[in-house]
């Protein structure tokens, strides 16, 4: 309000009815300046919305100003809705809310501050006193039981709180922390709709009629299924409850009953087992002999070849044979791998069966479990022997995409176990390829190691020479035949090939061979270091010969010559200078360098009309098994002048050093002059024929050159 000018205020009430209604009444309310002089009427200089509104206000009575109209104030709030709509759970159904709120806030704070005198103060002070009263009373009793801790004649009260007292009685701390909560954020965010696609099509009752059909049909036939899947669990559930209930089905009495077999095989193959055990005949006999001992098949393999043997490295009766057939034209048929036992050689332990022919197996030299096949078109695979069930299927086999070998793998061999590192081996086949496969987790990842090249004949020079080689460089690859690693150093490792040359190769360095030995005129079939000496190794081939190597020369120390293609060979895991092969004359010769250099001192016929295959010692026992082109496998007892002395009885570290030692001494013995005199004059003179003194070596080379002039 203005402090100029004073105001009057003028109340009008006009009684008139609005739509019918007495009861409502139009107050007005009209405000005059009193220095503001009123309009007259007939003032020519009056605005029209004055000379309006003027004419609208009515002149009251003094009986009407001084009436007092009386109004009643409810607690109903006009504003307050009347349709509220809630949910019933227990009539189930939305249903009208006849409870309204009136209540209006228009103001509200919140009070922390107490009067002296109120009750709520008295409250809160009582409270304070309390609780600092039993505090006191608590930090009182403690120094009572510290004070009277070591006196006399104390109180049960005074006891008791003693034990209640702390260990160290002058050094208290109490300390607090308070960790605050972290606070949670809201993130959130927004996306575009996916952009609606719409489809128009138009149908007819039949459409719709044929699209319900093929619901219909398709909703019937998944029942069908899932009550025959249904059935099938039933009766499987019901047989495996019945072979629980029925004893002769059950585990325990499958194990009973292999025991049982053992038991009437050595009985029935007692004579074969005491000559296992206890046969030896003089072991100081210049011409020693072998004992057979099984000869173990199987039905399903007898039309096919034993193309390869392996023993156990941990068991010492087990071992196993790959089937399948060095006749190349017949069609590729499937391969079988079998797992024989010493305890019962009348049927396989294992049996696996291959999509193509079984062409090498090989055990893992740590985890006994583990065999690595090669297969004839060319993939490797590794089989779990510990996994039984109908399809044998093996864990691990390469495929194309793992780029696996085009032609035969010829053989394979496990690398060693490093700790942090996967399972790997090694395998050769026809293709030119050496290829190391690491064991993944779902898979085999290839690595190639080498890849073998073609090599001219030594003989031609010149231009001829470097055509050749430009010709095999267009042809491809040599086709490996067999590899052998160094026991001594595992980088190193010999290569035979079907070219009859025999390459020492290394991993380390992939570009080229680091030797080339020439010695075999046909396909190498095997080549295998020595046990016990890191430069000594042996070779046979097809040429019907079997020599003896050093890494150091690239013409052999020694040459054997048999009537017929050698097969194998396998140097003795207890002696340096013994070893034996097969020929396919179906013969077994057994060497001993140390007692004859010139020629074996044991030959056996394996079997009538079968041609043996492959050759393998075993690691622990005096046993020499052989594999034949029938599908058998025929074991035989090593006699005493074969063993050398026992020595794989003895301590491994002084056994390695005496072989080592015995090897050298027959290196040393040998007349290399007169070996090399008899190779240059190219005579047919067998050296296996030339068995004279030292003495004579200058005599018979003078004699070798004259015949030859």
């Amino acid at each position: 309000v203005s402090t100029q000018s004073t105001w009057d205020i003028k109340v009008e009430m006009k009684r008139t009815s609005l739509l019918g209604n007495p009861l409502l009444q139009k107050r007005r309310v009209t405000m005059a300046r009193k220095d503001v002089p009123t309009i007259n009427e007939e003032d020519p200089d009056a605005s029209p919305s004055a000379r309006a509104n003027q004419a609208e206000e009515e002149t009251l009575t003094a009986e009407k100003l001084n009436e007092v109209i009386k109004r009643m104030l409810t607690r109903t709030n006009p504003q307050a809705a009347h349709n509220i709509t809630v949910y019933s759970f227990k009539d189930s159904a939305f249903k009208r809310s006849d409870d309204v709120s009136q209540l209006i806030v228009h103001y509200s704070m919140t009070e922390d501050i107490l009067k002296h005198d109120s009750e709520e103060a008295n409250l809160q002070s009582s409270f304070w006193d309390l609780k600092n009263g039993e505090e006191d009373r608590k930090i009182k009793a403690l120094n009572e039981g510290i004070t009277y801790d070591k006196t006399e004649g104390v109180t049960q009260d005074i006891q008791a709180e003693q034990k209640k007292s702390l260990r160290n009685q002058f050094n208290f701390s109490d300390r607090a922390a308070v960790a605050y909560a972290k606070k949670i954020k809201m993130c959130g965010g927004r996306t575009m709709p996916p952009p609606p696609d719409k489809k128009n099509e138009e149908v007819t009752k039949a459409d719709i009629f044929d699209c319900f059909l093929k619901l219909y049909e398709a909703d019937q036939a998944k029942k069908v299924e899932e009550d025959k899947k249904g059935e099938k669990m039933e009766a499987i559930i019901e047989k495996k409850k019945a072979m629980q209930e029925d004893i002769t089905h059950s585990p325990e009495m499958k194990k009973c009953l292999k025991i049982m077999e053992r038991i009437m095989i050595q009985n029935y193959y007692l004579p074969i087992y005491s000559d296992y055990k206890y046969w030896a005949d003089d072991p100081d006999s210049t011409h020693a002999t072998v004992l057979p001992l099984w000869r173990m098949y199987y039905g399903k393999t007898l039309r096919k070849q034993v193309t390869s043997i392996c023993w156990n490295p941990k068991y010492r009766d087990l071992f196993a044979a790959g089937y399948g057939s060095y006749d190349f034209q017949k069609n590729n048929t499937k391969g079988a791998i079998c797992v024989f036992s010493l305890k019962n050689p009348s049927f396989p332990e294992y049996y696996f069966e291959t999509a193509s022919e079984a062409m090498c197996v090989k055990f893992h030299p740590q985890i006994p479990a583990l065999l690595a096949v090669g297969l004839y078109n060319g993939t490797v695979m590794v089989f779990d022997i510990r996994i039984k069930g109908e399809k044998n299927n093996p864990i691990y086999q390469s495929t194309v995409r793992t780029k696996k070998h085009t032609d035969p793998v010829w053989e394979v061999r496990w690398n060693k176990k490093e700790a942090g590192r996967e399972l790997s081996f090694y395998s050769i086949s026809s293709d030119g390829r050496i290829t190391r496969w690491t064991l993944m987790k779902n898979k085999l990842e290839p690595e190639d190691i080498i890849r073998l090249k073609m090599m001219p004949p030594p003989t031609l020079k010149g231009e001829s020479r470097a055509d050749l080689d430009e010709e095999m460089a267009l042809s491809g690859y040599a086709g490996g035949m067999c590899f052998s690693f160094n026991k001594f150093n595992d980088h190193l490792f010999l290569v035979g090939t079907e070219e009859g040359r025999i390459h020492l190769c290394s991993i380390d360095y992939s570009g080229d061979y680091l030797k080339t030995y020439t010695g075999h005129y046909l396909a190498v079939y095997a080549v295998r270091w020595n046990t016990f000496h890191p430069d000594v190794f042996l070779s046979c081939s097809a040429d019907w010969t079997i020599k003896l190597w050093r890494k150091t020369s690239e013409t052999p120390l020694a040459t054997f010559e048999l009537s017929q293609s050698v097969s194998d060979i396998q140097w003795a895991p207890y002696s340096s200078t013994i070893f034996a092969a097969v020929c396919s004359n179906s013969m077994l010769y057994v060497y001993n360098l140390q007692k004859d250099k010139h020629t074996y001192i044991c030959d056996q016929k394996i079997v009538k009309k079968m041609k043996p295959t492959h050759v393998a010692f075993n690691p622990f026992d005096p046993v020499l098994l052989t594999g034949e082109d029938k599908g058998g496998c025929s074991t035989f007892r090593l006699s005493g002048g074969l063993l050398s002395d026992q020595s794989f009885i003895m301590d491994p570290k002084g056994t390695e050093i005496k072989q080592k030692a015995e090897m050298e001494t027959f290196l040393a013995s040998l007349d290399k002059e007169l070996y090399q005199t008899l190779l240059t004059t190219n005579l047919p003179v067998s050296y296996t024929h030339l068995t004279l003194p030292t003495s004579d070596l200058v005599q018979i080379s003078v004699v070798a050159v004259s015949l030859k002039k």
